[in-house]
């Protein structure tokens, strides 16, 4: 169970290289209030990932490709498809694992740990982790072109799963580019989005859990 949790974990997770400038708490303020604002107004959205795996021990990186589909308010689905098949859907109170010889639904209602990943993992995604101070210690840098988010966990959990989360926006549409999470044992997973599209239609079925 605590590997399976650590995997949901690793799925939130490129550092954007750019010069950061100061910001005053007002400015920092004014960052998070326009994207808190743009996430409430995202009913769907869908892209393609990049995920980059980098072990502390050893020089070698592993690399996955997948896609991510999301509609609110507590639908999601994160499919690995290179150079492996994974899915992960999240549907309301239920959690679905499962690859082709393995299937797992979990029910996040009788599963505290679960119930937290799930609730973490979405706002992570969608941006709305930025309006949970009980959770995260949360700053703002100023790149050049990305809004950069750092969250430091609060909850004991939490702590035990990551150091920070690093999230970057892009300043043109306040659309969350790119989730970096550091793991106590320096191991670091990188996931970088592209084709991002918000707002249309969305296929139900994608979010169906498997029986």
């Amino acid at each position: 169970m605590k590997k399976l949790t650590t995997i949901l974990f690793l799925l939130l997770i490129c550092s954007v290289t750019s010069t950061v400038a100061a910001m005053t708490s007002q400015q920092k303020q004014d960052v998070i209030t326009r994207i808190n604002k743009t996430a409430a107004g995202l009913k769907s959205m869908t892209c393609n990932f990049t995920q980059t795996k980098y072990l502390s021990l050893l020089s070698d990186k592993m690399v996955s490709e997948g896609k991510m589909s999301y509609k609110q308010s507590n639908k999601l689905r994160w499919e690995y498809t290179s150079p492996y098949q994974y899915l992960f859907i999240f549907n309301g109170t239920k959690v679905y694992v499962g690859n082709k010889s393995r299937k797992d639904v979990i029910d996040t209602q009788k599963n505290k740990v679960f119930k937290e990943v799930a609730r973490i993992m979405m706002s992570t995604v969608t941006g709305t982790a930025l309006s949970n101070s009980s959770d995260f210690s949360i700053d703002v840098t100023d790149g050049k072109s990305v809004w950069k988010i750092t969250l430091i966990p609060k909850k004991k959990e939490m702590k035990k799963m990551f150091t920070k989360i690093e999230l970057s926006f892009n300043k043109s549409n306040l659309m969350i580019a790119e989730i970096n999470i550091y793991e106590k044992n320096n191991d670091r997973t990188n996931i970088r989005l592209k084709n991002i599209s918000t707002n249309r239609t969305v296929n139900e079925s994608l979010f169906a859990i498997p029986k």
